[in-house]
């Protein structure tokens, strides 16, 4: 078992670390996004454990397209058919690169399509969890404050989880309460910027933190979250550590911060707002996403409305 540079082990035949090592060299040359980049090396690296397990001995050379097959079974039957989806996706292209780099002449996923995607219910949190989360960031202390602005961030807002963490101080417009998002775009483009509105309990939670971030020993980073205890800047990582402890000690239990922008558009939809500014708030350029939150939304009425006339409460 080896480690590659990039941070991904690569179990198994030594080879497949090493070739790892010049495909991420080739994907930085090419431009790949770093978020892309570490999801195929996990892809890879998901495949050479597996295959370690079960194939014990194989290289990156003598994997048959039957091993790539019952690969991709496992990880639809073990995780989810979005899993195998994605890490596919970066075994594909690694094979591929060996092919084009004249490492081999033969391909194992040649022929094998791409699992088709299943269609999940988004998983969103009530209104009483949503309270329960902003309860759990009370408190006047830098860290409470700081939390608290976070989660209003993506409460609001509904921004992404790199969007959170990319903020700078300067985004912040407390007069007008909106926010400027550098969101997701193409390395040829460059972000989308978009401009979201914070609600004005979200900027009294912002001008809170801002007022005890001048206090802050690195107050003068342009970064917008700074380390608690004094550190200098939070993390994108640290973000989300952020997220799973505020929501622990509201007893919601485990949560993923896009959770809280999928909650965030079905109440929105919910609430009346109009699809087109739904989309262009939350930087999307496809309905896709808003279908999806659409039948979320749709799901908890029908869910509602059957309260009201449960047959067995009628008996």
């Amino acid at each position: 078992m080896l480690s590659h540079g990039n941070g991904a082990t690569m179990h198994g035949h030594p080879d497949f670390a090493t070739f790892a090592e010049s495909w991420d060299l080739s994907l930085d040359a090419d431009q790949y996004a770093a978020n892309t980049r570490r999801a195929y090396l996990n892809g890879l690296r998901q495949l050479t454990a597996w295959l370690d397990t079960r194939h014990h001995g194989t290289g990156p050379l003598d994997v048959t397209r039957d091993q790539i097959r019952a690969w991709i079974v496992h990880v639809r039957d073990n995780a989810s058919t979005g899993t195998a989806r994605s890490w596919f996706a970066g075994v594909r292209h690694f094979f591929r690169w060996l092919v084009a780099e004249g490492e081999t002449n033969r391909d194992p996923t040649d022929g094998i399509r791409t699992p088709p995607p299943n269609q999940p219910v988004t998983a969103i949190l009530n209104l009483d969890q949503v309270r329960a989360l902003l309860a759990a960031c009370n408190g006047n202390d830098f860290t409470d404050r700081r939390d608290a602005a976070i989660m209003y961030a993506f409460l609001d807002c509904g921004l992404r989880l790199a969007e959170v963490a990319a903020l700078n101080v300067e985004h912040v417009n407390l007069r007008d309460r909106t926010l400027v998002v550098h969101g997701k775009g193409s390395n040829r483009s460059g972000a989308r910027v978009r401009q979201v509105v914070l609600s004005g309990k979200g900027a009294r939670a912002f001008d809170r933190y801002l007022r005890d971030r001048r206090r802050h020993p690195h107050a003068d980073r342009d970064t917008l979250w700074l380390g608690a205890r004094g550190r200098p800047t939070l993390s994108t990582e640290g973000v989300e550590a952020v997220v799973h402890r505020r929501a622990a000690k509201a007893g919601i239990g485990a949560i993923h911060p896009h959770q809280l922008r999928h909650t965030w558009a079905s109440e929105a939809k919910t609430a009346g707002l109009q699809e087109g500014d739904l989309m262009s708030l939350g930087g999307w350029r496809s309905r896709t996403m808003l279908d999806r939150y659409g039948k979320v939304a749709a799901q908890a009425r029908a869910t509602e409305a059957y309260r009201r006339v449960a047959l067995g409460d009628r008996i």
